[in-house]
């Protein structure tokens, strides 16, 4: 055999990205990745994409579009995602960054590995020039002439004004067409305000009941960057404390996943910081060996917000092959910081002894597809959760995948080699019995000297019949269980059975913290 073809260096200075943050690099890192593609094509055996050390600004308004539908998000309302920094269809490529900082403009899904094999992700960070998640810390309460009043500071990367008895906040405006990129009222589309007490280093939902825009009498100005919430007598919200910060987002809808890496192999982000993403977090799809090292989601130093994440941090939706997070630190999320899991698909129909129509469930699931040929399948009940034939492995021979050939984006029709058993058409009432879980897609994990702080739900979830540790990480005050272990066949649909977990050497720190919706805040619970 001929040897491979040495690497190659792509600098993306040459292809017109601009270090010093004035010029939009958005086109030039397309192009630059267009010239990484043709030596990967041509042969080389590595690749680097570098960016000289700068800091380096992506805008919406040229950034790549695509339909791809990313689980756990409201993806089927929302198909085409816009895409910061692109990576798809590449091989034996480095992504190299030098310590260099992408901004990004405009709410978009910061980056994305796609279809991708041996990908490494290395020293850089990302953040938003306007983050979608608006902040207000409480500077001062009072009363005032009978009615209670609080004084908010709201940082200068929130551009905000008052309307009225409420403040509608703004995205910086594109410089392409003069328009903002977004506009949000009040606290945005959520079905919970994220409060987080410095103080108390803690942070914890409440309810939209508690807005800081009820029972408002009048909103003023007292300086840029201040506004005064004057209340209808003493009717400020009570979960109102001195130095607290909320952080509004549109939770209800979650549009895209913040970043996303989907049918790849081997994919590492190394030393990777990422102190903002939008709409979800970053979210392994389908894919197989994916490394998280010494990568920091917390907030930058002096950006003005904390908010790193508006539900989860690093999810998997259907891996294989071995998950390995390390020497990592978690922050400022509002959801989990890590959530490994597979996807059930309930049998809908045994059309015979060797096809099944399956479907997704859940509305923030499906369009994507679930299983290839080749992959094993183990059936369970959806009431006990349990195998009804020894958990006997069936081999896909065929797929008709969501979204093809007439399916809707939710239903998908799976032949299968071996003899299926009988008792699939069984139901519950009117429902289904049994799901599918792709056993192929089910990962080994390791998590392991990890810092999880500011946090006001679960540290881990974790479910998986491989290989797991779990071992040497700390985790300050989580808000529910900080390892949370579940199956769900009911709900979100999150699969599947722990076989094989140890969990050692960890830190747990636990006080109470005033809970609102769920009862049970252990360090471990096994559901």
């Amino acid at each position: 055999k001929a040897p491979k073809a040495a690497g190659k260096v792509i600098n993306v200075l040459d292809y017109g990205a601009d270090p010093t943050g004035i010029k939009d690099s958005t086109v030039a890192i397309q192009k630059a990745l267009k010239a990484a593609k043709k030596a990967e094509d041509d042969g080389r055996n590595q690749v680097t994409l570098n960016f000289p050390k700068g800091e380096y600004h992506i805008y919406k308004d040229y950034a790549e579009v695509r339909e791809y539908h990313t689980s756990n998000t409201n993806s089927i309302e929302h198909p085409e995602k816009t895409i910061g920094i692109l990576i798809e269809e590449h091989k034996n490529l480095t992504v190299e960054g030098n310590g260099s900082l992408f901004m990004m403009h405009g709410n978009m899904m910061a980056l994305a590995v796609v279809k991708s094999d041996n990908i490494t992700l290395r020293n850089f960070s990302w953040d938003f020039a306007v983050p979608t998640v608006s902040e207000m810390t409480i500077m001062d309460m009072g009363m005032d002439g009978g009615q209670a009043y609080t004084d908010f500071y709201i940082p200068k990367c929130f551009p905000f004004e008052i309307s009225g008895s409420t403040i509608k906040w703004y995205s910086e405006k594109s410089p392409y067409t003069g328009e903002y990129y977004w506009t949000e009222t009040g606290i945005h589309n959520a079905y919970s305000i994220v409060g987080y007490q410095p103080d108390e280093e803690m942070t914890r939902a409440y309810f939209t009941s508690e807005t800081p825009f009820q029972n408002v009498s009048s909103i003023s100005k007292i300086s840029d960057t201040v506004v005064r919430i004057t209340y209808t007598g003493n009717n400020r919200p009570a979960m109102q404390k001195a130095g607290m910060v909320l952080e509004l987002a549109s939770s209800a809808v979650r549009e895209t996943a913040g970043a996303f890496t989907w049918e790849s192999t081997n994919v590492l982000a190394e030393k990777v910081n990422v102190h903002f993403m939008h709409g979800f977090g970053w979210l392994i799809q389908m894919s197989k060996d994916v490394t998280y090292r010494e990568c920091n989601f917390m907030p930058r130093k002096n950006s003005g917000h904390i908010t790193v994440s508006y539900a989860d941090i690093i999810h998997a939706s259907g891996a294989a092959g071995q998950i390995l997070i390390e020497d990592c630190n978690f922050s400022n999320s509002h959801d989990d910081p890590i959530n490994l899991h597979g996807t059930f698909t309930r049998v809908e129909n045994r059309v015979d002894d060797h096809n099944l129509v399956l479907k997704y469930i859940h509305q923030q699931q499906g369009g994507f597809p679930q299983f290839h040929v080749g992959d094993k399948v183990a059936f369970f009940t959806r009431d006990t959760l349990e195998s009804t034939d020894n958990e006997t492995l069936y081999t896909v021979e065929a797929v008709t995948d969501p979204g093809q050939d007439g399916n809707d984006l939710r239903t998908m029709q799976v032949r299968f080699k071996e003899t299926l058993p009988v008792d699939l058409s069984d139901r519950i009432g009117s429902e289904p019995k049994y799901v599918a879980e792709n056993v192929t897609y089910a990962p080994a994990v390791t998590i392991r000297n990890n810092t999880f702080k500011n946090v006001p739900t679960r540290g881990i979830l974790c479910t998986t019949r491989n290989k797991v540790l779990i071992e040497n990480n700390t985790f300050l005050n989580m808000s529910m269980a900080t390892i949370y272990l579940s199956n769900d066949s009911d709900q979100w649909y999150e699969s599947g059975p722990i076989r094989d977990m140890e969990i050692r050497n960890n830190t747990f720190h636990i006080k109470n913290i005033g809970r609102t919706s769920w009862e049970y805040a252990p360090a471990v619970y096994f559901h």
